[in-house]
């Protein structure tokens, strides 16, 4: 018990820290300042620093593996950094992009040196990757514009998830998508055409996929069986 009180402390420092760097991935890219004080807003600062150290607190309570614990939270942590920079400023910072492609590959060489065989660490991320980046294109084909943020971002979440757990993500994303252009239609707000950030959509399908992934056992067998 004590352990996830630690770590919804951790979280509550993620959060400040993470608020810190979004602050300044914003100032970086865009000069309007009333982007940048929404960001240093008490109530968004109060709000990402209870879910962040809640979600922690989670991790913690699901998963035993320090190993884990640590990829978790980070993805967390990050995820939610990306979501919160996109609805601000309609931009996913590719320097956040690079960071979750480090920590799964940092992620993938510590399973290997542990024993885990070589294509059963690797093969799974390599083919979330190329299903995030491929699904992610499909858009473009009948003539929907996505963001090349939006594509590297889905890529991303398809490394650092497996193609079981980019599926899972995708889902949630696409089932958050709805419900928000339900609502602006239903107030007339907007409509199918409105622009909407994917990044809070994208984001939020990897935190709950993180804590909750439902084909993780599925994911190993297919996988375990074919290599």
């Amino acid at each position: 018990m004590i352990e996830i009180v630690y770590a919804g402390l951790l979280g509550i420092l993620a959060a400040l820290a993470f608020n810190l760097i979004s602050i300044s991935q914003i100032k970086r890219r865009t000069d309007e300042s009333s982007k940048i004080e929404a960001v240093k807003n008490v109530a968004v600062v109060v709000a990402w620093v209870l879910i962040s150290g809640g979600l922690f607190a989670a991790v913690f309570a699901l998963f035993k593996d320090t190993a884990t614990r640590i990829e978790a939270v980070a993805y967390v942590s990050i995820a939610m950094s990306i979501g919160v920079v996109d609805l601000d400023i309609k931009k996913i910072p590719n320097s956040s992009v690079l960071a979750l492609m480090i920590i799964r590959t940092v992620a993938i060489v510590y399973a290997i040196v542990m024993g885990v065989p070589v294509k059963q660490s690797l093969i799974p991320s390599l083919v979330g990757l190329a299903a995030g980046f491929i699904l992610y294109q499909l858009p473009m084909l009948i003539g929907i514009p996505i963001g090349t943020g939006d594509v590297k971002y889905s890529a991303a979440i398809g490394y650092c998830l497996g193609a079981f757990g980019y599926l899972q993500a995708a889902l949630i994303m696409a089932a958050g998508l709805a419900v928000y252009l339900i609502y602006l239609m239903a107030t007339k707000k907007g409509s199918l055409k409105t622009a909407v950030p994917m990044g809070p959509y994208l984001s939020l399908g990897v935190v709950v996929t993180v804590l909750y992934p439902m084909f993780g056992e599925l994911s190993d067998k297919i996988f375990s069986s074919l290599f």
